[in-house]
């Protein structure tokens, strides 16, 4: 390329990467050959010279981040990590195959510093990725979730375990849990505590399973609440998932709450703003970007022979409001 602009090799550099030193006409001479020889920046060469200066978050698009709104935990993360000089590259991907893909083209450039992996599936492909692509991981699920990585460890099975407790005493008989896909840690997580705190209190308990779009839950809610022995209380993981159900259950008849109680597992303004208000878990969101951004600077300080760091994240109080009640019949 220097040849064919007339100039020296530190000039086509200095042009390149609009540095001073160089006139207008010769950069505009050198980016019109670059050009014309079909040139294109090497990332990872520049990743080697300048360094790594990102953490990485693939996303399925439409999913969330552990049930909270994606922009309240990323703004908190992104103002955590640039304390650091690192910033937050965030990807919308189709699924977790593309997901995986990306992980290991960050790691042969040398894009990331670290990566999030949230919703944790069984036997995830995307973990795998992280390990061929070396790069440094931190992943987003409940207690001991991939314990040969970093991790924020959500202790969702004591947070519906208080839930399953709330609604036995209510005097509910029939619960119902409308879940996530089959595969999400999560989701097999808080299915479990559901499952045994409404067994302690003699409940029976149904669940749903879902490929976690609204439409899956109106479509789940929707058989449940026309069986012939429909729930009279429904758990749903989202407050749009919630939302769904509520809309269901006013199209099939019921009145709320006195027919049905509805528990939303992440409020929102949505939840507080319905009719009526929806019972909701709060929303993790700025304390799930707090203890991202602990976990990933753990791990990136941590030496290969330290132990994975873990940072645990307790869900808070359950907000009652008025999709819940004790049943009217």
């Amino acid at each position: 390329m220097a040849r064919a602009a007339g100039v020296s090799t530190a000039v086509v550099s200095y042009a390149l990467n609009d540095r001073r030193g160089v006139s207008g006409a010769t950069r505009e001479r050198v980016l019109r050959v670059a050009d014309e020889l079909g040139w294109r920046p090497n990332p990872a060469a520049r990743s080697m010279r300048a360094g790594a200066q990102a953490v990485g978050l693939a996303l399925v698009a439409g999913e969330t981040l552990h049930g909270a709104p994606v922009l309240d935990v990323v703004a908190t993360l992104q103002r955590a990590l640039s304390q650091r000089g690192l910033s937050v590259d965030l990807r919308v991907v189709e699924d977790d195959a593309e997901a995986a893909e990306l992980y290991l083209r960050w790691g042969a450039e040398r894009r990331c510093e670290a990566v999030v992996v949230p919703n944790v599936r069984v036997d995830d492909r995307r973990l795998a990725a992280v390990q061929a692509a070396r790069l440094r991981a931190v992943v987003v699920g409940p207690p001991d979730v991939a314990p040969h990585l970093a991790a924020v460890e959500v202790d969702d099975a004591e947070a519906y375990g208080r839930v399953a407790r709330y609604l036995v005493d209510l005097g509910h008989t029939r619960v119902a849990a409308v879940t996530g896909p089959a595969d999400w840690v999560r989701s097999q997580a808080y299915e479990h505590a559901l499952r045994l705190g409404l067994a302690a209190g003699g409940a029976q308990f149904e669940v749903a399973t879902t490929d976690g779009t609204p439409e899956g839950a109106a479509a789940a809610a929707r058989r449940l609440l026309t069986a012939d022995a429909p729930p009279t209380a429904i758990v749903l993981e989202t407050d749009v998932a919630a939302l769904a159900a509520l809309d269901v259950a006013r199209r099939t008849g019921l009145v709320l709450p006195w027919d049905l109680s509805v528990v939303a597992g992440a409020d929102s303004v949505l939840c507080r703003l319905a009719t009526p208000a929806v019972t909701s878990l709060p929303a993790l969101g700025p304390d799930l970007g707090t203890a991202l951004a602990e976990a990933v600077c753990g791990a990136l300080d941590g030496g290969p022979e330290d132990a994975p760091v873990r940072v645990p994240l307790r869900v808070g109080a359950l907000a009652v409001r008025g999709s819940t009640a004790p049943h009217a019949r």
